[in-house]
């Protein structure tokens, strides 16, 4: 725990010099007086220092989410319980395949968790959990299989019986596998994509409460009596961050196209 935390500070620090930094950019567009601007006309440069002040400060959450993933792969593990549930439906082939560990529990749930926290791509996470329910296949584990995968036990069973023996397949045995794979692969899709959608609104939850928490930390360093102004720059900042760079981009071109046609 204490390795965690300390490779966690550097990632602190680095940050909050840069929600700092965004900031101070912020208060130099305001002529120095320490109130952000009210009523008055932004020019362009100002505007696009503030898009920037904000999707510097949205990527400085985004970090901090992402260091939640060395406690025990933090905000990651949202979503994994949903993931685990519809592989478990396997869980007969996948634990031939694997066994369990030193300590009695299911292996597949620990190469499961491994892969989905280290970010794998998920078509790999997919191949390899359909390997496992292939090599797991065996006469005492085809009639579960049957079930879970919606094919006849009998001609499952009948199919493991010559793998195991290593006899051809026939054009029917080939195509009850096919069955088995296609609705394999249809329920993986379905258990990445809830579990997909769930880490992805979790991951933004987090990082628009680290964001309005650093928002407030920001502007009472700088003095600022502005609690709506960092609650609405906390919000903004979390969408805003991924664009931040494009819509400053783009907001540059519009002015150079418009001075250019005067």
């Amino acid at each position: 725990m204490a390795k965690r935390v300390r490779l966690l500070v550097p990632l602190f620090l680095v940050t909050s010099l840069l929600t700092s930094s965004a900031w101070a950019a912020t208060e130099s567009t305001t002529g120095g007086t320490g109130t952000p601007p009210k009523g008055e006309d932004i020019g362009i440069t100002r505007l696009v220092a503030i898009i920037t002040a904000i999707g510097a400060l949205g990527m400085a959450a985004f970090s901090l989410v992402d260091a939640t993933k060395a406690f025990g792969g933090g905000v990651s593990n949202c979503g994994l319980p949903g993931l685990n549930r519809v592989v478990s439906r396997f869980s007969d082939a996948l634990d031939r395949a694997l066994g369990t560990d030193e300590k009695g529990k299911a292996e597949w749930r620990r190469v499961v968790r491994s892969h989905w926290i280290n970010g794998r791509p998920r078509a790999e996470q997919k191949a390899i959990v359909k390997s496992l329910i292939r090599l797991g296949l065996a006469p005492q584990t085809a009639p579960e299989l049957a079930k879970a995968g919606q094919v006849n036990a009998g001609a499952l069973v009948a199919v493991a019986e010559k793998l195991e023996v290593g006899t051809a397949l026939s054009e029917v045995d080939l195509n009850v596998l096919g069955r088995l794979d296609a609705s394999v692969e249809a329920q993986l899709d379905a258990a990445f994509d809830r579990a997909d959608q769930l880490y992805r609104n979790v991951a933004r939850v987090f990082a628009a409460v680290f964001s309005i928490g650093l928002a407030f930390l920001a502007t009472w360093a700088l003095g600022w009596d502005g609690w709506a102004l960092a609650l609405l720059i906390g919000l903004l900042a979390v969408p805003l961050a991924p664009i931040a760079k494009d819509l400053a981009s783009s907001l540059q071109a519009a002015a150079a196209a418009m001075k250019a046609a005067k």
